[in-house]
């Protein structure tokens, strides 16, 4: 706020001593560049506020559309003009869009109050010359909607640059494949030569020499090695059969045994049954069984 104030009371300090001091060529470029460029119409994107370090100052950037050609072609007069004639490092509030990080266009520093960033048609109201900056008044018209938008490419000329780089990046294919094809058939020519045949010969017969040989050693070498494996096999065969055989007579010796005692262990003990049938004949029996009659007298 303290900087507008400033900026205001440096204009009208200005203004009031034009009639008076000013150069009659400052004069009419100035008078030029407002006749120029006010009630000027275009469509343009608010970007950002952005501190002016120059100015001390923030202020809006509004960048120009592709489409405004014209409007892009006065601007740039208008600041080589001002430029021709303030070489005292007045800030002039057109430059290019680089400045802010842009790859191209025209970027127009001023003050915008109480609008969201966006697409708008804008009005150039007037064009005021302070002590140490050249500001464009801008009018927000009106805000652009979404569905317009939509059409924005079309109508910043974006639509024709992406044809146009698209075209060049299918130029740029095919020549890449023309001269990938034309390096291919230089290579063949090259590598197809009677001396690179015949080492290429020269290499196919030693290597087929080199596998005959080696694979003849290496069969030799696998059946003595086959023969030989078999020959200790059967030989530790032959010796460890007997040895084998005891080991398992041993282990069936002691199982058996162990069967052997677990079934005296569980056998049950069963009385010998005595016939009544047959008694034992005792001489003596029949001595203490006979009896006479004097017994009884």
């Amino acid at each position: 706020m303290m900087c507008e104030g400033r900026s205001l009371l440096n204009t009208s300090a200005a203004s009031s001593k034009i009639g008076c001091d000013e150069d009659p060529e400052v004069a009419a470029v100035k008078k030029y560049v407002k006749d120029l460029l006010k009630s000027r119409i275009f469509l343009g994107r608010y970007l950002e506020r952005r501190l002016n370090d120059q100015l001390s100052c923030y202020r809006d950037i509004v960048l120009l559309s592709n489409a405004e050609t014209e409007l892009k072609r006065d601007l740039l007069e208008a600041e080589a003009k001002l430029r021709s004639i303030f070489s005292n490092g007045l800030w002039i509030g057109v430059t290019s869009a680089e400045k802010i990080g842009n790859f191209s266009g025209v970027c127009i520093w001023t003050e915008i109050d109480d609008q969201p960033l966006g697409a708008f048609w804008f009005q150039i109201k007037s064009v005021k010359f302070r002590e140490n900056e050249v500001l464009l008044v801008l009018k927000c018209i009106r805000h652009i909607s979404d569905a317009y938008l939509e059409m924005e490419p079309i109508l910043t000329g974006l639509a024709k640059k992406n044809v146009e780089s698209s075209e060049n990046i299918l130029d740029n294919s095919v020549v890449s494949l023309k001269e990938s094809y034309n390096d291919l058939l230089t290579s063949i020519k090259s590598a197809l030569s009677i001396t690179n045949v015949k080492e290429f010969f020269t290499f196919l017969i030693a290597f087929a020499i080199a596998v005959v040989t080696g694979s003849t050693t290496f069969v030799s070498f696998l059946g003595n090695f086959i023969l030989a494996l078999i020959r200790e096999i059967s030989i530790f065969v032959k010796n460890s059969t007997p040895m084998f055989l005891g080991i398992l007579d041993f282990f069936g010796k002691i199982v058996g045994g162990f069967y052997i005692l677990l079934a005296m262990l569980f056998k049950p003990n069963t009385p010998v049954r005595v016939s009544r049938r047959a008694l034992p004949y005792d001489g003596q029996l029949h001595s203490y069984n006979k009896f006479s009659g004097k017994d009884f007298d």
